[in-house]
């Protein structure tokens, strides 16, 4: 059973650790007044798109590969690298 579980854990982490990663990469240009690191966007954008992805699928609400799905990772994946953005602002 754990063996399944990580297999499912495996295969459904990739879309979201990419899509949060490349848009946690491309923030710090597209929200220009922003002085945070690199690495600290990518892991935000990435944590934040895979937590809601895992939450979403996995208590059964979306199914993976659905619309919404993608649409609640890109949504999250930027909300997170605003608000990295906006805490090391001030």
């Amino acid at each position: 059973m754990l063996s399944l579980l990580l297999m499912w854990l495996a295969g459904t982490s990739v879309m979201p650790l990419v899509v949060g990663g490349a848009i946690g990469a491309v923030s710090p240009r597209v929200l220009r007044p922003c002085a945070s690191r690199l690495g600290r966007q990518v892991f935000w954008a990435a944590l934040a798109a895979l937590v809601t992805h895992l939450v979403l699928v996995g208590s059964g609400l979306l199914r993976d590969g659905a619309v919404l799905d993608y649409a609640s990772v890109l949504a999250a994946a930027v909300a997170a690298s605003v608000l990295a953005c906006r805490r090391t602002r001030r």
